[in-house]
């Protein structure tokens, strides 16, 4: 709606204004008593036409006067500012836009269904899933979603880290403990080794394997439970398989951008913006985890996508620059290629940290959160914070059926609104799309519904900016608006 009126303010100025450079429109929404929208154009046109700002906003809200079926009043102040009051004609078919459109009301094509890769999560299958992973998972998968709102063709992807030194770390863990011997050092010694080693003790051959499809079974058991579905796991160790590791390494070859010294392949990263070289092939033979993922990178674009996202934990911001180099070094534009840096999440109980697990004396795994807390409650604090910004999960607010708990504040919107739908339905009372919505004089009314038309402007700006908390920001105000309707125009009482 934004978008809208700020289009339709800018044509104004211009056919009003026509050589004059205009600056980017902003279009707010001030106190109630001023209108619906309001805009501060003719303070950013006052030093180019040298004009009184109030002067500049006069002559723009005339033109804008012209608009009769969408704006009911435009007025000028005194102070520049140009005020908007819709009309009920637009009101009307807004009403009649959101009844028709339904679930599909908000959505755009402004990606034009350009191939987006989402690849998140991707953790390596050596333990359980921690909250870190529960917030990136949530993330991921609303940003997915959000695109996706908006035209674009997207698709989810897990990363396996299947193989490389955890892996065998991981599989001699296990084998201890089905031999009865002590843990290799630096190996992993959680309940869920013992777990595995009983399960898979009689199952010995092919035992690393086993172990990487038990571990990631339980991996997206626990994804599941969370509401997160993922298109694709692509397996590391085929980048290995497939060549695919030598492939790109013949590529920077003879691209010209390695080079050796003391036995190893370097890639010339430097001279992409890298603050340092970076080691492809040390001098034992092996290929390290950056080549890995410059195959990786390679074979995501070279299966289409137009845009590559990676979200990735607050301990690989320093790792950035150097893929981002490599991208350009293989022959990809950067900018094509995007890094969202999750931040870390803190639970509490209260004011009490949360570290260890009550079952298992061990550090809180996702699906324990996601058990006691529920999936909508556990996505809903994922979401609540910016991903730049570090998380305080409350899981003991997280379950309280009380106001200040938001999602149960959401969550008690939904169960009001759901009520007085299934009312309607027994009583044979149906939505009825041309509906005269100048029946509707309260200002609680008119407020809720100028709200619901703020919802296409907010799945764009959570989709363009990456920032899925504002739609839950969006959800909040709603409902805050909503409880007040409900309290202040009953739509079902005692006697009607």
């Amino acid at each position: 709606m934004k978008e809208y009126i700020g289009k339709l303010v800018l044509d104004s100025a211009l056919k009003v204004f026509p050589n004059v450079l205009l600056p980017r429109i902003e279009i707010s929404v001030p106190q109630e008593r001023y209108g619906d929208f309001s805009t501060n154009v003719a303070l950013l046109l006052a030093s180019s036409l040298k004009k009184p700002p109030y002067e500049i906003a006069n002559v723009i809200a005339k033109e804008l006067e012209a608009l009769a079926d969408i704006f009911k009043k435009v007025e000028a102040t005194k102070n520049g500012f140009v005020n908007f009051t819709l009309s009920l004609i637009f009101l009307q078919n807004s009403v009649k836009e959101i009844i028709l459109k339904d679930r599909e009301y908000g959505k755009a094509n402004i990606g034009n269904g350009e191939k987006v890769l989402i690849e998140f999560v991707s953790a390596n299958p050596t333990g359980p899933l921690h909250v870190g992973h529960g917030r990136w998972a949530v993330i991921g998968d609303d940003i997915a979603s959000l695109l996706s709102a908006i035209g674009y063709k997207v698709e989810r992807e897990f990363y396996v880290n299947d193989v490389g030194n955890q892996i065998d770390k991981l599989e001699q863990s296990v084998r201890s403990k089905i031999d009865g011997t002590p843990l290799p050092e630096n190996g992993y010694g959680g309940e869920y080794i013992s777990e595995l080693a009983l399960q898979l003790k009689d199952e010995t051959k092919d035992l690393r394997k086993k172990i990487i499809e038990a571990m990631l079974s339980n991996q997206k058991n626990v994804l599941e439970k969370l509401g997160v579905k993922f298109d694709r796991f692509f397996s590391e160790e085929t980048l290995h398989k497939d060549e695919k590791l030598k492939d790109v390494i013949s590529k920077l070859e003879k691209n010209n951008v390695t080079f050796k010294e003391d036995g190893a392949l370097w890639f010339k990263s430097q001279e992409f913006g890298d603050d340092k070289n970076r080691v492809l092939v040390r001098e034992n033979g092996e290929t390290t985890y950056f080549a890995a993922d410059i195959a990786y990178h390679l074979d995501k674009f070279e299966r289409g996508y137009d845009h590559l996202i990676d979200i990735w934990g607050a301990d690989h911001h320093g790792y950035v620059a150097r893929l981002k180099a490599a991208v350009k070094a293989i022959g990809y534009d950067p900018s094509n290629f995007e890094v969202i840096i999750g931040q870390l999440v803190s639970l509490f109980r209260g004011k009490e940290p949360v570290r260890m697990s009550k079952r298992t004396g061990e550090m809180i795994t996702l699906e324990e959160v996601v058990d006691e807390v529920g999936r909508d409650a556990t996505r809903f604090f994922m979401t609540m914070t910016s991903v730049n910004s570090h998380l305080a999960f409350d899981m003991e607010l997280a379950k309280q059926a009380a106001p200040n708990n938001p999602v149960y504040y959401v969550q008690y919107a939904h169960a009001r609104i759901s009520s007085i739908l299934r009312e309607a339905k027994e009583r044979g009372v149906s939505i009825n799309e041309n509906a005269d919505i100048s029946l509707l004089v309260h200002p609680s009314e008119r407020k809720l519904l100028r709200k619901l038309l703020d919802l296409p402007d907010n799945i764009v700006s959570s989709a363009k900016k990456r920032e899925p908390h504002l739609l839950v920001e969006y959800a909040k105000e709603v409902s805050a608006i909503f409880h007040n309707f409900y309290h202040n125009c009953r739509v079902i009482s005692d006697d009607n």
